[in-house]
């Protein structure tokens, strides 16, 4: 007799604006998913391993842990990755990878004996401990194997060095030092706010740093100076320059990163790009608690809500619609200026 699989119960808590903390139980749809999804003794008798997870950056980057500790473990494997058409060419510079391939694309050799397929898709959003334990260990239940405790590193070929330089000057940033901001994350609960990003791009220009403002879509929210001070009050002088990399493929995200001193990034695909080209960062988390996301990173500091906002951590789902977002409006730019200077500040004396 088959048992009935048991359902997975998540806690969603949300605040609207003025009223107090509200929690709603759901029940996942999906049962808990089996763990291992695969084990050590069907890898090392496999001869090729293909991952898909239909995921954001950031997630995909979380895999690369345990694909580097399969690969130390079991080097007979080649290993394919496949991820949304966007992370591909990215995904391939990474030396835990062999092949990077669309999720519409069909996998050679797929019906091989010695082909193992491993579908990561919803795999750590179904997991019993989802909110519980870090999602670069969640990874290694799939396959019985634990991660590397390091990011993956990523370093961008000359070619892509080269392209980056010339974006920088095509832009006007020719200030010796320059700050990565992320304007927005995939969700609205892990990103930050755009007037605050602006505001800080603002502020680092008056102290002789290029801002690059990085952001998926082309059409994001454009940098528009203005004057905080008013009347007879002049507005401090800029002196760097805001730049807007918007829609840009990654491999050249990647590179403009290296090119920078530091970075504040949310809790979004973009902070798990700058650990792996090994970019000092500042970390701003709202809903998500840190350490689900951060384990492994080093050279980093980070901003939480956590402790000022009662509906602080928050499960993601549909209650987000309704969040005005009061964590986020915690993480003052003052906040993010201090502990930037100081991550700045220890860097430089090392």
């Amino acid at each position: 007799m088959n048992a009935v699989p048991q359902q997975v119960v998540l806690r969603h808590r949300f605040q609207v604006s003025g009223g107090p903390a509200v929690a709603e139980f759901v029940t996942a749809k999906l049962p808990p998913p089996p763990t291992p999804l695969c084990s050590p003794e069907q890898l090392a008798a496999a001869s090729k391993l293909i991952v898909r997870r239909d995921a954001g950056l950031g997630d995909c980057l979380m895999i690369l842990p345990t694909l580097a500790a399969i690969r130390q473990r079991f080097p007979q494997l080649e290993i394919v990755f496949q991820a949304p058409a966007e992370y591909t060419v990215l995904l391939e510079g990474f030396a835990e990878v062999d092949e990077a391939i669309a999720l519409d694309e069909t996998p050679a050799d797929q019906a091989n004996a010695e082909t193992l397929i491993v579908d990561l898709s919803n795999y750590m959003e179904r997991h019993p401990q989802a909110w519980h334990q870090p999602r670069i260990d969640l990874v290694g239940t799939a396959f019985g194997v634990a991660p590397l405790p390091q990011a993956a590193a990523y370093h961008p070929t000359p070619q892509l060095l080269s392209q980056a330089e010339e974006w920088l000057c095509t832009h006007g940033c020719r200030a010796p030092a320059r700050i990565a901001l992320a304007l927005r994350g995939i969700y609205g609960h892990r990103s930050w706010l755009v007037p605050y990003v602006f505001e800080v791009a603002k502020k680092l220009t008056t102290k002789g740093y290029d801002v690059l403002i990085f952001d998926a879509h082309p059409q994001a929210p454009r940098y528009v100076e203005t004057d905080e001070a008013r009347g007879e009050t002049p507005g401090p002088p800029r002196v760097g320059t805001v730049a807007c990399a918007y829609g840009l493929e990654l491999p050249l995200v990647a590179a403009l990163l290296a090119s920078c001193e530091a970075a504040v990034v949310p809790d979004s695909g973009l902070l798990h790009l700058a650990a792996c080209v090994g970019l000092p960062f500042v970390a701003i988390f709202g809903a998500v608690p840190p350490r689900l996301r951060l384990n492994y990173y080093n050279n980093y500091r980070c901003l939480t809500a956590q402790g000022k906002v009662p509906c602080v951590p928050c499960c993601e789902g549909p209650q987000h619609i309704r969040c005005s977002y009061e964590c986020l409006w915690e993480i003052t730019p003052r906040m993010v200026e201090a502990a930037l200077h100081q991550l700045l500040a220890e860097n430089n004396s090392n």
